[in-house]
């Protein structure tokens, strides 16, 4: 065979050449059709049909059907949305349902190329979640809907699609239980909380030398009054941090005991940013800033104080807990960069 330039080109290098071409324009193929596998394709028509179906139903129950008739908010979801307000102080729990619609993306995301493989087991537990609300029905209690609902959830995803896909929901589903609204937690919390803020920001101005005076829940400093209402004992922040302090746990850690434990810091980081909080306000209050420090301040320093405490303490933490992987990582990093420099040398 001639080229243009004369020159021959040898038959079993031709056959290579196409040999070649039509194995990479076939791994291409195959490339073409991982990347758009997804779950719902692997499942034949009328497990498809029965799930969508199902899927349907559930949202004529959530969301459209009269389940409480006796409510101003007769649905499920529109209750929800009424119960969950700044009074009650559950008034995070309206950002719940985003936060699960990001982190049932970002599942879809990780399970977009796993095949699925639909399994029984998954029918137990739908049904469980549906045994709680028709329970709710009969009591008028929404709430226990609310706590079956990632049973639904995670139970119609294991049997359409498998174990495999639905181990990526779990934490998700169970994350709806933020926005149940639980009678009584309030008046435990904000109680003690709204006592041990001031009992700390008062010995610890005392401690400073500051001229304070305790009565109740009032500290007076320098002919002013710092009081230390139910809003500003923590339960509102506590609230946002917990449900932080779980969405960083379980996307940053892998055994379950250091998710537990950046969990459980949810607590003590909560009481300290809500203390340096207050305290600011002592501080400012005990230069002759009381306006400011009751006004302006205290309407800002939840931005400016709290929540970078918390969250540097959360980061702090997550770096103590994994500080010999990241050194092992950084170690292996250089070494790394160290052998592809000598061999770099060593070429020249």
């Amino acid at each position: 065979m001639r080229t243009r330039f004369g020159l021959a080109e040898k038959p079993e290098n031709v056959v290579n050449q196409l040999a070649m071409s039509d194995s990479k324009q076939a791994s291409g193929e195959s490339v073409r059709e991982r990347i758009t596998l997804s779950g719902i394709k692997d499942l034949s028509v009328p497990v498809r049909a029965m799930g969508f179906g199902a899927l349907g139903v559930l949202v004529l129950i959530y969301f459209i059907y009269p389940a409480y008739p006796s409510f101003v908010h007769k649905t499920l979801a529109t209750w929800t949305w009424g119960a969950c307000n700044p009074i009650s102080n559950f008034l995070h729990g309206r950002f719940v349902p985003v936060a699960f619609g990001v982190m049932i993306w970002m599942a879809y995301q990780k399970t977009r190329k796993t095949g699925a493989k639909p399994s029984y087991v998954g029918l137990p537990i739908l049904l469980l979640g549906l045994f709680f609300f028709l329970i709710s029905m009969r009591t008028i209690q929404p709430r226990l809907a609310l706590i079956g609902a990632p049973f639904v959830v995670i139970g119609f995803t294991y049997y359409l699609f498998g174990f495999q896909i639905a181990k990526h929901i779990i934490f998700p589903s169970f994350f709806l239980w933020f926005s149940v609204p639980v009678p009584g937690l309030e008046a435990i919390l904000t109680g003690n909380l709204q006592v041990l803020i001031t009992k700390a920001c008062y010995q610890t101005g005392i401690f400073f030398g500051m001229d304070l005076v305790n009565t109740g829940a009032d500290i007076y400093i320098g002919g002013s009054s710092v009081k230390v209402a139910e809003g500003c004992s923590g339960i509102r922040s506590l609230m946002a941090l917990t449900m932080i302090a779980a969405v960083y746990a379980n996307y940053t850690q892998k055994p379950l005991w250091k998710k537990a434990f950046l969990f459980a810091l949810a607590l003590p980081l909560a009481i300290a940013g809500n203390f340096l909080r207050i305290f600011t306000i002592l501080v400012l209050a005990q230069f002759g800033y009381a306006d400011f420090g009751t006004g302006t301040w205290h309407d800002w320093a939840g931005l400016l104080i709290f929540f970078p405490i918390a969250l540097s303490g959360l980061y702090l933490a997550d770096y103590l807990l994994n500080f010999k992987e990241k050194r092992s990582k950084r170690v292996k990093r250089t070494v790394k960069k160290s052998h592809k420099g000598v061999k770099e040398k060593a070429t020249l």
